[in-house]
């Protein structure tokens, strides 16, 4: 794909000014989520420079100029394999330098409860150990900025504390946890749901469950996989309106299928399969385990469904992601230089045309 380094002194929007008339200009898109994209799976441990970078370029071509690579949950030495190999490729490459931001760590301190493990390995599954994740916050090069725990795990509301207090941004997910459990994980600075309305039992308490008290607290905000499968259209509607515009953030939580062509591809130990719908199957099961949707896809979703403008959408896939980081020490890793997209409208909805992540651009 056509991914160009801009020279210092040339500015990106001058190339673009015969379109400014059929083109629209956004903040670039931030995914706190991805757990791999165009072929590449980060979940496996050996990715290398080049790999990375294909899959940074697949980004970038959808629109996204800044993402939290994810690694979900593992053995110890699986994760720290992971993260080694990640920090390694990251520190080559000048690409990876400028989109990510760090890393988010999904696990192992979640619920391994039936119903709310997901694709994770329960076996992996268990208490909070602080030494462990300084073990794992090492092999990163201190760069896990984001945290998704379920509160109801031993040692979690200590944890969530202190990794507050190290400027790291702590989420919940994967939880049974029932309201006094979300509000206790909210003092302790609890500031955002992980793809609120998955990672949950199908059988839930009427009103006391993970789903209504995470939607009732305003200091949370909510990441949402808006591709059609993880929620119907008619669910978010109501979770939206729940979490007002200021508080949705729109996530991929992308597999190696996202921007790749159908086949076979991995999440860690799990082989997975994609056809044509933007969703990941387990093929001993043939049920939906994972995400291969685009953010750009989410953006046009959002749109499509609810009726609202391009400016609202991004804002929900870019500026309010943004919020989330630079308050925390993720901030120090957004490097200077522009993050921008420019749109375009197409029959079928709007569509990304360039991105900009500093120095490096896009053109369709």
């Amino acid at each position: 794909m056509p991914i160009t380094e801009i020279p210092a002194t040339q500015e990106s929007g001058r190339a673009f000014s015969k379109y400014a008339e059929t083109w629209v200009k956004t903040p670039g898109l931030v995914d706190l989520q991805v757990n791999g994209f165009g072929g590449v799976d980060f979940n496996t441990p050996g990715i290398t420079q080049d790999s990375l970078e294909h899959s940074l370029e697949a980004m970038l071509a959808s629109g996204v100029t800044t993402c939290l690579p994810t690694i979900i949950t593992g053995s110890e030495s699986h994760l720290l394999n992971c993260l080694t190999d990640l920090e390694n490729a990251r520190n080559s490459s000048a690409l990876a330098k400028t989109m990510i931001a760090g890393y988010h760590l999904e696990g192992p301190f979640l619920s391994a409860l039936p119903g709310y493990s997901g694709c994770h390995p329960v076996q992996s599954m268990g208490a909070v150990n602080p030494e462990m994740f300084l073990r794992l916050q090492e092999a990163a090069g201190g760069n896990i900025n984001l945290v998704t725990l379920a509160p109801e795990v031993e040692g979690a509301l200590g944890f969530i504390e202190k990794l507050v207090g190290d400027g790291i941004i702590v989420a919940l997910g994967h939880t049974a946890a029932g309201t006094e459990k979300i509000r206790e994980a909210v003092k302790s600075g609890a500031l955002l749901s992980t793809h609120l309305g998955n990672g949950t039992s199908s059988e839930l308490r009427k009103n006391d469950n993970p789903i209504i008290a995470q939607l009732g607290e305003d200091q949370l905000c909510a990441s949402f996989i808006a591709d059609g499968y993880h929620l119907s259209p008619e669910v978010l509607k109501v979770y939206l309106r729940a979490k007002c515009s200021e508080r949705v953030i729109l996530i991929t939580d992308a597999t190696a299928g996202a921007a790749a062509t159908p086949g076979r591809y991995r999440l860690g130990e799990l082989e997975l399969i994609l056809g044509s719908d933007p969703v990941i199957y387990d093929p001993k099961t043939s049920r939906p385990v994972g995400s291969a949707v685009t953010l750009e896809q989410c953006v046009r979703n959002v749109m499509q469904w609810y009726d609202i403008s391009l400016g609202e959408a991004v804002s929900w896939a870019s500026e309010n992601p943004l919020k989330l980081l630079s308050a925390t020490k993720a901030n120090s890793l957004i490097t200077e230089g522009e993050r921008t997209v420019w749109w375009k409208e197409e029959k079928d909805g709007w569509k990304v045309k360039a991105a900009q992540s500093g120095k490096f651009l896009y053109s369709a």
